[in-house]
């Protein structure tokens, strides 16, 4: 067997395919070489292949080809994938940290090759999965960093969870970062119902102790990589990185229930009622900002209110 096609049989997209198969794709193009610092891939131009690495590394960044790196990629896996698929720029930088050899299959090519060829069609799936799960613990990676970044000016001191200040700082990142990597924001904006009624009846003591209650709700129910802030007075954020619609609505309903369900004790033992909330949710795309994103959060929070209360809106 040639050399080339060895190399090419190697690598996790062409894995398990015929002899026939590799011959065409051998057929179809020549290695291309990159020299260190090399950029192979970036947002700013459009891109027509999946380059398969035969040797050497590439090395992935976000904001430009000399921001810190976010992943290396070494022998036998593949760039390009995502803009291919999605027919998009690039969401990142890909650039060869040393001498490298990579082996282009152009988007029309590749397409005929996932209809003809099955074992192709499974290991690109496979391929975007790893992809999906790196994504997702660099969210977490981040998440840990911004935790341990975070001081007392960002924490409710009542709730726990992040006050306004961390808020207005780290939506605008994460919401670059999932549109950057092609993946959506679900934004969650939950107000306590009636809650100046509730403040006046139990005091100021009983409404901060609902707050607490609610806050515990909203920590119990989110996931590791998740965040939730108090933003005002009765009002929270929660937003969902890497999260679709239909998640995020089960995590609100969940919330809501539970938060319907919570026992409230005052500290003299007394049973307090229990409280209610509405929630809107809002996703993000492309175009979307900070303020446009959590504008049609609260429009759907306002639908709820206007609906009734208790239930959420999307």
């Amino acid at each position: 067997m040639p050399l080339l096609i060895q190399e090419l049989a190697e690598t996790e997209l062409l894995r398990q395919v015929s002899d026939d198969i590799l011959k065409q794709v051998l057929a179809h193009a020549e290695p291309l070489g990159f020299s260190p610092g090399e950029v192979l891939l970036s947002p700013e131009q459009d891109n027509k292949h999946i380059y398969l690495l035969l040797s050497g590394t590439l090395t992935v960044h976000f904001d430009s080809p000399d921001s810190p790196v976010i992943r290396e990629i070494t022998e036998g896996f593949s760039v390009g994938e995502m803009s291919i698929i999605g027919d998009t720029a690039p969401s990142a930088y890909v650039k060869a940290k040393g001498f490298c050899r990579v082996f282009p299959i152009h988007r029309d090519f590749l397409l005929e090759l996932i209809h003809n060829a099955q074992p192709i069609a499974y290991n690109l799936l496979r391929l975007l999965t790893q992809w999906m799960k790196a994504n997702t613990q660099k969210i977490i990676n981040d998440q840990v960093q911004i935790s341990e970044l975070t001081n007392q000016a960002n924490i409710d001191g009542l709730t726990g969870l992040y006050n306004r200040r961390w808020l207005d700082n780290a939506l605008p990142r994460i919401l670059s970062q999932m549109i950057g990597i092609g993946q959506p924001l679900c934004v969650l904006v939950i107000d306590i119902d009636y809650f100046k009624k509730y403040n006046d009846l139990h005091g100021h003591q009983g409404g901060d102790i609902a707050l607490i209650y609610m806050g515990n709700v909203v920590r119990s129910n989110i996931r590791p990589y998740d965040f939730a802030a108090r933003i005002g007075g009765e009002e929270f954020m929660v937003l969902l990185p890497n999260t679709n619609l239909t998640v995020g609505i089960a995590l609100a309903e969940r919330i809501r229930q539970e938060t319907e369900n919570q026992v409230i004790a005052h500290p003299d033992g007394a049973a307090m009622p229990s409280i209610t909330v509405s929630i809107g949710i809002a996703l993000s795309d492309a175009s979307s900002t900070s303020k446009s994103l959590f504008s049609a959060a609260d429009k759907q929070l306002y639908s709820a209110k206007q609906s009734g209360r208790n239930c959420v809106k999307y």
